[in-house]
């Protein structure tokens, strides 16, 4: 029944796609998750450290020796067969705690990769999304070249301009033409990257046609770094490290013999009875012993070498919660500047320049203004334009890296 639900699920969602023909964002992440190599890596990696769990008590191989002669009397076919087995003081939980650790590690390993494959997905995907939308306003500002292009042309020729207006309205025009061959160029190249991410056949495309803006709930604060699972997967070293010190350590204490025996005495005689033993008669008995270590010093330095690397790995953590604290506060910080300034475009900035557009364009063709007041209202009109869109998108990029570093929470 499981499989069958996941079927039918794979099936929707796949139907979904190829229905609309664009993915939303949340669609390029599930198809990512689901094809990218990184993270079919990192899943075999969980696998491995799984199936290596099972090697938490670990014997070495059980001796089995025959022996065969006159070990005990002048008797040639006396025989002796001993069972010995090895028990490592390691294999009584200290190994068993590091592959515990290993195991969380690969875990933690993976939810880092697929947190960094979920940003690089929204963040190429929203980058898309704004080169197509700088695409569309230079697609507003060729027609409006165009159109000044045939007005000074036609000017020219009925002698109510010179030759400058004409030239510099065609210069414009075509500054604008390669742009957005340049534009087109960029679309692909960041198409490509997707394409890459998701590990897809085709070039994909996405549903947002205009660059919206990315909806943040509250900002977080370095509370939310503990949901990060770079962080946690840098904590976990550390536990990894202390469970192989143990194992080293473990290595001091003696291994554990234990034996069976079973053997002829050819010719012994019974105290009690007086009988005498054949080859048909066996003597069992067991053996229990120690093997202990004689010489420390190998085992010292590694102990010394894993205290070291615990100490190292604390190091490391501690940095790298330190930097991601940073990082955040940066972020913040990032995302209130850029929330300001697009307050300014919406209320100000964006409602003036559609302004200076009409006015330029209705005194332009009434004869009011010169071709040189028209390109200059015109420049600044777009590049008002232009301006918001960069900044829409700086904001958006800084919301994408906050949800990364709070773990895509």
């Amino acid at each position: 029944m499981r499989i069958i639900t996941t079927a039918l699920f794979s099936i929707s969602f796949l139907t979904g796609i190829a229905q609309s023909g664009k993915l939303t964002v949340q669609q390029a992440i599930d198809v990512a998750l689901k094809n990218n190599q990184g993270i079919k890596a990192a899943s075999f990696e969980v696998e491995y450290q799984k199936q290596l769990k099972k090697t938490s008590f670990d014997l070495p191989k059980t001796n089995i020796t025959f022996m065969k002669g006159q070990y005990n009397s002048y008797a040639k076919s006396d025989n002796n067969v001993t069972v010995l087995q090895t028990i490592p003081f390691a294999a009584l939980g200290s190994q068993g705690s590091l592959n515990r650790s290993l195991l969380a590690s690969t875990e933690l390993k993976k939810a880092a990769t697929e947190n960094e494959l979920v940003y690089q997905v929204k963040q190429v995907y929203y980058q898309l999304a704004f080169v197509q939308s700088r695409y569309d306003l230079l697609l507003q500002q060729d027609s409006i070249y165009e159109g000044f292009l045939k007005a000074a042309s036609l000017r020219y020729k009925t002698g109510e301009s010179n030759l400058l207006e004409q030239a510099t309205a065609e210069t414009q025009r075509n500054e604008v033409k390669n742009q957005l061959r340049r534009g087109e160029a960029d679309i692909l190249v960041l198409r490509t990257q997707l394409k890459t991410l998701l590990n897809t056949e085709t070039l994909p495309e996405i549903e947002e046609n205009e660059l919206s803006e990315i909806k943040l709930q509250e900002l977080p604060d370095s509370a939310a770094l503990t949901s990060n699972p770079s962080l946690a997967f840098m904590r976990q070293q550390v536990e990894v490290a202390k469970s192989q010190k143990k194992v080293e350590s473990s290595k001091f204490a003696p291994d554990l013999l234990v034996g069976f025996f079973s053997q002829t005495l050819i010719g012994t005689t019974n105290p009690e009875s007086g009988a005498i033993s054949s080859g048909n008669d066996r003597f069992t008995g067991f053996q229990v012993g120690l093997s202990i270590p004689l010489w420390f010093v190998p085992h010292q330095g590694r102990v010394k070498a894993a205290a070291y690397n615990q100490q190292a790995a604390q190091s490391s953590y501690q940095y790298y919660q330190v930097s991601l604290n940073g990082q955040m506060n940066q972020a913040i910080q990032q995302f209130t500047k850029n929330k300001s300034s697009l307050e300014y475009y919406r209320s100000s900035a964006l409602p003036n320049s559609e302004l200076i557009l009409r006015q330029s364009g209705t005194a332009f063709r009434n004869g009011e203004i010169g071709y040189a007041e028209y390109l200059i209202g015109v420049r600044n009109a777009i590049s008002i334009k232009e301006g918001f869109l960069q900044t829409l998108n700086e904001y958006n990029q800084g919301i994408i890296y906050i949800q990364l570093l709070s773990g895509n929470k």
